[in-house]
């Protein structure tokens, strides 16, 4: 009887561990995501004004243009679940900082906003890119949307006297 055992065993055994070897698992989506289809990660719509892709992997782009969608279609709130995944595969991006912003400003999560529009001024400060200056007009000018719904309009005008010259 035990010596039917090991021959089973030693059948199986193999068997199993070359299936655990060969399967991958993706982690199932956090409750209230919706699964994201990156088939056809291009936006239905050119984005004005870009000249390249903010994002450097494909992920996170098929994540940016589905926020996007949501942001179009008044689902802040989904929005701001797939721009927080985007800013977690890149999360020195100020651009993704800057979205994230928005979407937190089109729920009313003024607190958030006003954060992740700082984090973005940070960011665009520090890159060493070409565009640098227009990078941290961008960002500037997304605290100052912010700062205008907070009510403190005086100061956004002052901001965007500043930036707006500098957008490009």
């Amino acid at each position: 009887m035990t010596l039917t055992i090991y021959r089973i065993a030693s059948i199986f055994l193999p068997l199993l561990l070359s299936a655990c070897a060969s399967t991958t698992t993706k982690p199932a989506p956090a409750r209230g995501d919706t699964p994201i289809t990156t088939a056809n990660p291009a936006p239905s719509t050119p984005a004005p004004n870009r000249t390249e892709s903010p994002t450097k992997t494909s992920a996170t782009f098929a994540l940016l243009s589905a926020a996007d969608e949501a942001l179009a279609g008044k689902q802040p709130e989904q929005a701001i679940l797939l721009m927080e995944r985007a800013v977690r595969i890149e999360p020195r991006n100020f651009e993704l900082w800057i979205r994230l912003s928005r979407a937190h400003l089109a729920s009313g999560n003024l607190a958030p906003a006003i954060q992740h529009a700082r984090k973005a001024i940070a960011l665009a400060e520090i890159s060493s890119s070409e565009s640098s200056r227009a990078n941290q007009a961008k960002a500037w000018l997304q605290y100052a949307k912010v700062l205008d719904a907070q009510g403190n309009t005086r100061e956004a005008a002052s901001i965007r006297s500043r930036y707006r010259r500098q957008r490009g």
